[in-house]
């Protein structure tokens, strides 16, 4: 009786083993080469179109005059302390996933 039961327990880890290595193993969720490719642009022509919007952005920035320069910086700074303090807590943000 007790081969009968080890036996029974070396049956049910390989079957543990092999499903875990078929888990593992499958491809899963990956897309086919053309999905791949496609997403890849996407995401260039995004990095690119940031990096554009950023080069016009900063073209703005030196058309202006001193003075507007300075009271940009200083319009940047105000809001990023507003912002800080409407900004949620870790959290807040971490266990209550709802939108305000």
């Amino acid at each position: 009786m007790k081969l009968f039961c080890k036996s029974n327990i070396l049956i049910r880890l390989f079957l543990v083993l092999f499903s875990l290595s078929v888990v593992f193993y499958s491809s899963g969720c990956r897309g086919s080469k053309g999905q791949r490719r496609a997403y890849k642009m996407q995401n260039q022509s995004a990095k690119e179109g940031a990096k554009d919007h950023e080069e016009l952005l900063k073209s703005h920035y030196d058309r202006q005059s001193e003075e507007t320069k300075r009271m940009m910086k200083e319009m940047k700074k105000e809001n990023k302390k507003l912002n800080k303090s409407k900004k949620r807590s870790l959290k807040d943000r971490a266990f209550r996933k709802k939108c305000r």
